[in-house]
């Protein structure tokens, strides 16, 4: 007789329930966000320095749960594979404060050949000796080039706007717009703007772009050049100061305005979850892990306010044929924007012993359609009973 966990979700509310059985199928989760950065003692180096670098530290402790082993290892960036620049680090409690490693080899000898010239991560892997590595990753970009590696530093750009002719200008001359971005060494692009309004995109060569347009109408304008990076991760996004034109309109010409008002009434303000609403967790051995996923939670909020948001879970105890008590399910969140100018931010792993965190997002960038997801993992006692559990997860809005 098989054994899983079901969970069911009515409304806003999450349930699960234990059938009979055993073997337990649990695929990879993709990898959602970095749980942080990787400070290195260094900046730069060779590829062929041993150590690569004196040590790293984590930005914070690894996930609750992950604790028993770490390991620092360097890869391809994004896709890896990646290889250990020190031996796996034992001993536990890495859970409890941030990780350091000490390298014992040289970037190049983890490798076993010369790196590629491109992008690369140093990671630091946290692990749980029930589940596996954890499905994120501390992480840290550098950059190769020949021998040497650099963690990239971002150059700050300027872009200044000169307008020929000067004003006054009759409508319909043309008009050249030149963007001067620094250093020029900055490769990358500059729209030409008047008020927020796109005049058009010119590329930057040798550190200046340059426009010409006849299509400014009459009027007092107020003229911007926005320059754009091609390599971001090199060189900052920089705007001009404003540069004045006055465009005068065809002579003997005559001008009159018209007011427009919109009313505009405040939108969605709504929380949704995936139908049908039921989880199922995998799993369910006496002693053993059952995991699965949360149905996926839709935020709409379109209330024009930007007051920002959290939706959290309160989770009642699993009852049944005995008692597994709440806090034996942890959630991992994810989040992500589907739409609008807002942003959102997961929620820390946790056990759902307490109120949790799933997801939120701050005031002043809340506005905006967003999902939020979470995988679940229950730990069962060896001292319960085969049997049905049932537990039910409240989500909230506020």
């Amino acid at each position: 007789m098989s054994k899983r966990l079901l969970a069911r979700v009515a409304a806003l509310t999450t349930g699960a329930a234990l059938a009979a059985g055993a073997v337990v199928a649990v695929a990879s989760p993709a990898l959602a966000a970095p749980l942080g950065t990787v400070n290195l003692s260094q900046t730069s180096g060779l590829v062929t320095d041993s150590p690569m670098f004196a040590s790293a530290v984590t930005s914070a402790p690894c996930p609750t749960g992950f604790g028993e082993e770490s390991a620092l290892r360097i890869g391809p960036a994004e896709t890896g594979p990646f290889t250990n620049l020190t031996p796996s680090l034992g001993g536990g409690g890495y859970d409890k404060a941030p990780v350091t490693a000490n390298p014992n080899r040289s970037f190049q000898l983890a490798l076993g050949s010369a790196p590629a010239n491109g992008r690369w991560w140093v990671v630091v892997e946290c692990f749980s000796l029930l589940e596996g590595r954890h499905p994120d990753r501390f992480v840290t970009e550098i950059v190769v080039a020949g021998n040497q590696w650099r963690v990239p530093v971002v150059e700050a750009t300027t872009t200044s706007l000169a307008v020929s002719p000067a004003s006054p200008v009759e409508a319909g001359t043309p008009v050249t717009l030149t963007a001067t971005v620094a250093p020029s060494g900055a490769a990358g692009t500059v729209e030409f703007l008047r008020g927020t309004n796109s005049l058009g995109t010119a590329a930057v060569s040798g550190g200046t772009a340059t426009l010409t347009t006849s299509t400014i109408p009459a009027g007092s304008w107020s003229l911007t050049a926005r320059f754009t990076p091609a390599d971001p991760g090199s060189f900052g996004a920089s705007t001009s100061a404003a540069a004045s034109l006055v465009v005068n309109g065809p002579a003997g010409g005559v001008s009159k305005v018209e007011t427009i008002t919109a009313d505009v009434d405040p939108g969605a303000f709504t929380l949704d979850v995936a139908q049908p609403p039921a989880v199922e967790l995998l799993g369910g051995q006496v002693g053993g892990t059952a995991t699965g996923a949360l149905k996926q939670a839709t935020i709409t909020d379109l209330r024009g306010t930007n007051a920002g948001w959290d939706v959290t879970g309160q989770l009642t105890d699993f009852t049944g044929a005995g008692n597994i008590p709440a806090g034996n399910l942890t959630w991992t969140p994810s989040a992500a924007k589907a739409s609008g100018s807002g942003a959102v931010s997961a929620g820390t792993p946790a056990n759902l012993g307490d109120t949790r965190t799933l997801c939120s997002s701050a005031a002043g960038s809340s506005a905006g359609t967003f999902t939020c997801d979470a995988g679940l993992s229950l730990s069962i006692p060896d001292s319960v009973p085969p049997g049905a559990y049932t537990a039910t997860l409240t989500l909230t809005l506020v």
